[in-house]
């Protein structure tokens, strides 16, 4: 449409722009509601949660307070970690990087001092292995697998990976050195205590420096060049806060009712503190990582992918285990970083098999095949122990 402006000889004619319309400001994710639509497994184990806090005020059986808790933090868990990775998304660089931190591993960090608290030091410190494990073996190993079956080869970031594997290897040489101090040279416990505190303090150093590292000065060894940078958070910062200070204040209950019923499922079930602390409750806190790990490796991003796995091995190996060190510290617990000579080699040599792997900078499905299957066979030890043969692999 075509109208005058001016008067009188003057007169042209320009097109008409037309008045624009006001626009109505909308959310940009789903909300809450669209994340519990969005994964109805996990929402539907939210139902768990009420019936395992119920169970352990009527002093149900032991076994199966246990099995209700360990089902419930679950979805537990993966309300955290999504709480954090919206408010990661608004949060910037640094402080999003903080928030991953430290409620990245939250369950495991909650277990651990749950552990502390009903001195069962042994459980604690086979969680932290058993999620080392769990990490480096199980989710690399079938990230890899489940890849290879989609790609013949899949590609990453060679010097990302070397990065955060000569961290679990400084991880791992941080629990040898005191643990071969205490068992080869005879050392007292208090002088055990005081050398575990002072290295807990220089692994948390290491791991702020590393997030310095990841964050500012080298991000692109870390990225994948297909990042989206276009993401937004499914909730707003508000809810997303909300969600998880009250998802980590019932976890918390959770841990310690399932921490609280562990003797009496090891008496029932017949299974090793060991098989329980380093494969079955690591699973708890690692569940929603292993699938994202897969579910985005079956997609060729393999950068993102191993950033969930080894890097979730580093946040074990450099901050929740001196965090567990530093929480005994401060309740008056014997906590140290004198673990069994059996648990350090298993860990010395599931670090080395994955270097081997990570080398090249590419993955196939045989590569996963040997992780996974070195992760069963370290299983099947702690499965066929005994509880009567628990002190001859315990921790510490």
């Amino acid at each position: 449409e075509l109208r005058p402006l001016g008067s009188g000889a003057d007169q042209s004619l320009t097109p008409a722009v037309p008045t624009p319309e006001p626009e109505v400001e909308q959310a940009e994710g789903v909300g809450l509601c669209g994340v519990l639509i969005g994964s109805p497994i996990l929402t539907a184990l939210l139902a768990v949660v009420p019936v395992g806090i119920y169970a352990h005020y009527q002093e149900w059986n032991s076994e199966l307070v246990f099995a209700l808790n360990f089902v419930g933090i679950i979805p537990m868990a993966w309300l955290i970690g999504k709480s954090t990775e919206d408010l990661a998304l608004v949060t910037g660089d640094v402080i999003g990087g903080l928030l991953n931190a430290t409620f990245g591993n939250v369950v495991e960090m909650l277990l651990c001092v749950a552990g502390i608290q009903q001195n069962q030091l042994s459980v604690t410190k086979c969680t932290l292995v058993g999620s080392i494990l769990s990490n480096v073996l199980l989710v690399m190993g079938c990230s890899f697998l489940i890849g290879g079956c989609f790609y013949k080869t899949q590609n990453f970031c060679a010097s990302g990976a070397s990065v955060q594997v000569s961290l679990l290897v400084l991880g791992t040489m941080s629990l040898a050195l005191p643990t071969m101090f205490y068992t080869l040279l005879g050392a007292e416990e208090e002088r055990m205590l005081q050398d575990s505190r002072a290295v807990s303090c220089m692994l948390l150093a290491v791991y702020v420096a590393y997030l310095y590292f990841q964050i500012r000065t080298h991000p692109h060894i870390f990225q994948s060049e297909e990042a989206d940078d276009d993401e937004v958070p499914d909730m707003y910062a508000s809810t997303a806060t909300v969600l998880l200070a009250v998802c980590t204040v019932i976890t918390s209950v959770m841990t310690d009712f399932l921490v609280d019923s562990i003797e009496g499922t090891v008496e029932s079930w017949q299974l090793s503190q060991e098989f329980i602390g380093i494969i079955l409750l690591p699973i708890i806190g690692n569940a929603v990582e292993h699938y994202s790990a897969i579910s985005v490796a079956a997609k060729n991003k393999m950068d993102l992918s191993l950033g969930v796995a080894a890097g979730s091995g580093c946040q074990m190996a450099l901050f929740v285990t001196p965090f567990t060190v530093i929480a005994g510290w401060v309740m008056d617990k014997p906590m140290s970083l004198d673990f069994h000579p059996f648990q350090v080699i298993v860990m010395l040599a599931s670090v080395l098999m994955a270097n081997t792997t990570l080398q090249d900078g590419a993955s196939n499905w045989l590569e996963g095949l040997m992780l996974v299957v070195a992760y069963i066979m370290v299983g099947a030890v702690y499965f066929v122990q005994l509880p009567s043969e628990t002190h001859t692999l315990l921790a510490g």
